[in-house]
């Protein structure tokens, strides 16, 4: 069953509904949160995971954890739900802080969105889920950049956007 998402205007205010396969077909602006998570707070090393090779979109392709809003559901709800789905297959912890760092509005992965990047810190243990998921592992930020450079397509698209952007405004 698809989901089903906010629509939304250039100004990123909800218009409406429709189903997540449909933003994606008519490339109807949506929703959507991604999360940098750091194994401490030097913020060197960074969470990535590989995703099921199962997965419809992008499947056996590194990224970092993230996902589509549901309906009435705010960015950090969102971005909270999304890493404790795919890392710990449970609902979310409030005991971690999530920090906003940006919002964007792109077209990658032909999901035409804005998307809102959030920080936490969480060294793990993780129990992925394996739907989602093939596994996870922390990486040092600067040697992701440079293999972002040699293969990108190893990676997201929006992954790649995300981290770029990243670097620009904070390394």
């Amino acid at each position: 069953m698809d989901e089903v998402v906010d629509v939304v205007d250039e100004n990123d205010n909800i218009i409406g509904q429709d189903l997540k396969l449909n933003c994606h077909k008519n490339k109807i602006l949506h929703r959507g949160a991604n999360i940098f998570v750091f194994k401490d707070d030097s913020f060197k090393e960074i969470l990535l995971q590989k995703r099921s090779k199962n997965k419809t979109a992008h499947p056996s392709k590194l990224c970092t954890p993230g996902g589509h809003l549901g309906t009435g559901e705010s960015y950090s709800e969102g971005a909270k739900r999304e890493f404790f789905e795919e890392q710990f297959n449970s609902e979310t912890n409030d005991k971690l802080e999530f920090k906003e760092l940006f919002k964007i509005k792109k077209f990658t992965d032909n999901d035409y969105e804005y998307i809102t990047l959030f920080r936490t810190i969480c060294k793990g243990p993780f129990i992925p889920d394996t739907n989602e998921v093939e596994f996870s592992f922390f990486e040092d930020i600067n040697k992701v950049l440079e293999n972002i450079g040699e293969e990108p397509e190893n990676y997201t698209q929006t992954t790649v956007l995300l981290l770029k952007e990243y670097q620009k405004r904070y390394m």
